[in-house]
C-alpha cells in the first residue's frame, strides 16, 4: 500500500505544489478543521501538511495530530504565514515552511522526511495475510497458531489449539518469500479476545529482523 498523507487547506497556491511534490502518495485534502480534526481522530497518515494560518484552528490540528494515538509519530508539515516558525514547531511541527510555499524547498524537506515515513507506515499498518506459526511458551509448550495480520512491530495470530498466553512468547514462522526465511522472534502479548491475540516483537536475531524488514517493505510496494 502506498504511503499516504493528509493536506488541509483550501489554498490554490498551497494544494497544487504539494501535489505535485507528493505524486506518489495518496494525498487527502479537506478544507476545514472540523473534518480535519474528525480524520485525525479516527484514522491514521503517515504524514500531514498543514496550512495553520490559511484555515480556523489551524494550530489546534499540529497538536491533535501528535496527540493522537495513531498520528503522533507522523511527520508534520506546516505552512505559516503569521504563526511564527518556533512556535509551529514547538506545537509539534517535523517542518515549516512560509508563504508562498517554496515547493523546491518542500521537496527538499519530503525527500529527507521519506525515510521516517515509511518507517511509521510500516510501523503502524497491519498487512492481513494467513500465516501458518508456533507459538513456544517459556514452559516450552509448543501451540499451533495461524498469523492475521503483521505490522513492523508486532502482528495478531489466532491460536488453533486451546491454550492461555500471557507473558513473554517465542513466534516462529515462515515468511511467503522465495527464500522461505524462517524467523523467531520474542513477543510480548499485550491483548486477547478469545483465540486471538495481540503480540510486540521485543527480540529478534538480526537475520530475522533483516528478512522481516524486506519482506515488509516488498509488500507495502504492491
Amino acid at each position: 500500500m502506498r504511503l499516504n498523507s493528509l493536506l488541509v487547506s483550501r489554498d490554490s497556491e498551497v494544494q497544487k505544489p504539494v501535489a505535485e511534490v507528493f505524486d506518489g502518495v495518496e494525498l487527502r485534502v479537506c478544507e476545514d478543521s472540523i473534518n480535519a480534526l474528525e480524520l485525525i481522530g479516527r484514522s491514521h497518515f503517515d504524514g500531514f501538511i498543514i496550512d495553520c494560518d490559511g484555515i480556523e484552528r489551524g494550530s489546534e490540528l499540529i497538536v491533535a495530530a501528535r496527540g493522537s494515538r495513531s498520528n503522533r509519530k507522523s511527520v508534520i508539515f506546516t505552512i505559516v504565514n503569521k504563526t511564527a516558525v518556533a512556535t509551529a514547531m514547538e506545537l509539534g511541527s517535523n517542518f515549516v515552511l512560509e508563504k508562498p510555499l517554496d515547493a523546491g524547498r518542500l521537496g527538499t524537506y519530503f525527500q529527507s522526511s521519506l525515510r521516517k515515513m515509511e518507517t511509521e507506515h510500516r510501523r503502524y499498518f497491519r498487512y492481513e495475510l494467513a500465516i501458518d506459526a508456533e507459538v513456544i511458551r517459556r514452559d516450552g509448550t509448543v501451540i499451533s497458531a495461524q498469523i492475521l495480520n503483521v505490522s513492523d512491530g508486532g502482528l495478531a495470530l489466532r491460536l488453533l489449539d486451546r491454550a492461555h498466553l500471557h507473558g513473554s512468547v517465542t513466534i516462529r514462522f515462515t515468511l511467503p518469500n522465495t527464500k522461505g526465511t524462517i524467523v523467531t522472534a520474542v513477543a510480548l502479548i499485550c491483548w486477547s479476545r478469545g483465540p486471538v491475540f495481540g503480540i510486540k516483537f521485543f527480540g529478534m536475531h538480526d537475520e530475522s529482523s533483516a528478512a522481516y524488514a524486506e519482506w515488509l517493505s516488498s509488500m507495502s510496494l504492491v
